[in-house]
Formats: structure tokens, C-alpha cells, sequence
């Protein structure tokens, strides 16, 4: 299954939720163009900092589940996001109570409140991979109870939906960080890493090739059907475009990072794996061009 990411933000200039997704020749996209290259639909506030937030979870909940119903149309399903961070440019908090969930539960009831046969479930709006390690030693960023994150998972399960998380882990550690703790193996029905060899400088890891396939090797050997791979793309593959990219400027390059990605799989897995996240910047056509261009790689287009 392909797993898209929709980025969506709160516009406080209308008070009103806006889809970011466009293409090429389109802004905004529909949920038809994002059918036409994935299965199902993963709203994102990116962690929280595009969500709005007036210190009620259940409000908050039910404002932003109507507006995914409203884009998604009933023609796809998808996950809602679970915003953690506060919308705040200058300190990351987290909302509410990390030691209850207090905040994060009443926003799952406010979804519930909204109707909608095709909604999934829920996706965990944090990308970082230590956040009960670093509850443990006692931080106050970036960390959640763990006994309060199964209460929501609880919750969740509870109501017959699915909960998911896609946490960023350029590590060659892998085994270190909270992805295979038995209280995220326990809460989450899918875990989708992102390696973030696009985005790497050589102080990070995997930044070579031949480090991305031990990566992945890693990832897969660590032994769970719930844990998959994030593809990752962006802006930077296209001839003006702007991005994450280690090398944006030089689209060609991009390309070849990111086609990397499919490569990668077929070296390792002999596949591609049965279920994939997509991060794609905001432009749907990058996926198709990443895609091309791999097949161009492969000497079948």
C-alpha cells in the first residue's frame, strides 16, 4: 500500500483549515489527484506547528476532522493527525499534559464526533524517535509517558481504528531509539522510519549509498511486520525548485538521491516493500518524476 502525506495548515487570516497539496498545473489538487498516485491519505500538521490550537482538545479535534472529511470526499481513506507540538515559531511545547495525554485524548473524541466511514485512524504528529528515552532521563521536550501514549493508543484500538507513527531516524543505531520499545510495538499498528539519506550531509547517517542499504538492512532485520521505510522527495528534483535536499540547486543529483530510494529496495528487499510512506514536499508530480526517472535508471523507459 502507498501512504501519501497531505499537508495541511491552519490559515489564521480566515480562521479556516487549507489544504498545501498542489501539481504542476493545479493549486490546490483534489483528492482525485491524490488518488491517482496513492492508496491512503495521511493528514499532517507538520507535528502540530501548522494546527490551530485554542487549548481544547476536543474542539480542536472535531475542527480539523471536518475539514479532512471535506477533502478526502469519501473517495479515499485516510489518518488524521495527532498534532503534538503548539503552533509556536520560537519554543516546541508540547500540547497538554505529557504525563496524562489529557489534551491528545480529548482530541481524539473530537474527531470521533465528526461522522466518517472512510477515516482509518490516527497518525502520531511526532517525527522524533527517542521520545520515551528522553522522557526517562527527564527532558521536557520532545517526550510523552509512555503509559500515556498507550491510553491513547487505547482509546484508538478501542473504537476498531489504527494508529500509526513515521519517526525520523538517521542513525546507524537504530536498535537505540524508541522504534522497537515494546510500548510503540504495543501502540502502533504501522511505524514508517524515515532514513532522511536525501536530506544527510556526511556527518549524518546514512549519507552513502552503501550506508543506506545497511540501513535498511538493519531496519528490516530488527524483525517487525509493523515497521516499513519512508520515501523520501521533494521540490529539489525539479529544474527551479526549493527543498531539503542535500545538494538542491543541482536537481539532477536530487533525482538520483531520491530514485535511490527504489534502488535501495530492489538491492536489499528483491521489492519494493508492501507498504510504503511517501514524503513528497507538496508538489504531487514529484513522485511521478522520482518514478520516471528510476525506470530511466533501470533502462525500461
Amino acid at each position: 500500500m502507498k501512504f501519501g502525506l497531505w499537508y495541511i495548515k491552519w490559515d489564521s487570516s480566515t480562521g479556516k483549515y487549507i489544504s498545501r497539496i498542489r501539481t504542476l498545473s493545479k493549486n490546490p489538487a483534489t483528492v482525485y489527484d491524490f488518488k491517482e498516485r496513492f492508496d491512503i491519505a495521511i493528514f499532517t500538521t507538520r507535528e502540530g506547528l501548522d494546527a490551530n490550537y485554542s487549548g481544547n482538545g476536543y474542539r480542536d479535534g472535531k475542527e480539523l476532522a471536518s475539514f479532512t472529511k471535506l477533502m478526502a470526499k469519501r473517495e479515499i481513506e485516510y489518518y488524521v493527525s495527532i498534532p503534538y507540538y503548539m503552533p509556536s515559531k520560537d519554543i516546541l511545547l508540547g500540547r497538554g499534559n505529557i504525563q496524562t495525554g489529557d489534551y491528545w485524548l480529548s482530541w481524539v473524541d473530537g474527531v470521533l464526533s465528526v461522522e466518517e466511514d472512510n477515516l482509518l485512524g490516527f497518525y502520531w504528529d511526532l517525527e522524533y524517535a527517542w521520545m520515551f528515552k528522553d522522557y526517562w532521563k527527564g527532558k521536557q521536550n520532545s517526550v510523552i509517558n509512555p503509559e500515556a501514549l498507550l491510553r491513547i493508543a487505547e482509546k484508538i484500538h478501542d473504537h476498531g481504528l489504527k494508529f500509526i507513527w513515521i519517526p525520523s531516524a538517521h542513525t546507524y543505531a537504530l536498535s537505540n531509539t524508541d522504534i522497537w520499545s515494546p510500548q510503540s510495538l504495543d501502540a502502533f499498528d504501522l511505524i514508517f522510519v524515515q532514513p532522511n539519506y536525501y536530506m544527510n550531509n556526511s556527518g549524518r547517517y546514512p549519507f552513502s549509498f552503501y550506508e543506506f542499504k545497511e540501513w535498511l538492512r538493519t531496519l528490516k532485520n530488527m524483525s517487525s511486520s509493523k515497521v516499513h521505510m519512508v520515501m523520501e522527495a521533494d521540490e529539489c528534483i525539479l529544474t527551479k525548485g526549493n527543498g531539503n535536499c542535500r545538494t538542491c540547486g543541482n536537481h539532477e543529483q536530487c533525482l538520483k538521491l531520491a530514485s535511490d530510494y527504489y534502488l535501495v529496495q530492489r538491492e536489499v528487499l528483491r521489492r519494493l516493500d508492501t507498504n510504503l510512506a511517501y514524503y513528497f514536499g507538496i508538489t504531487l508530480d514529484v513522485v511521478d518524476i522520482v518514478f520516471d526517472y528510476y525506470l530511466k535508471r533501470m533502462g525500461v523507459l
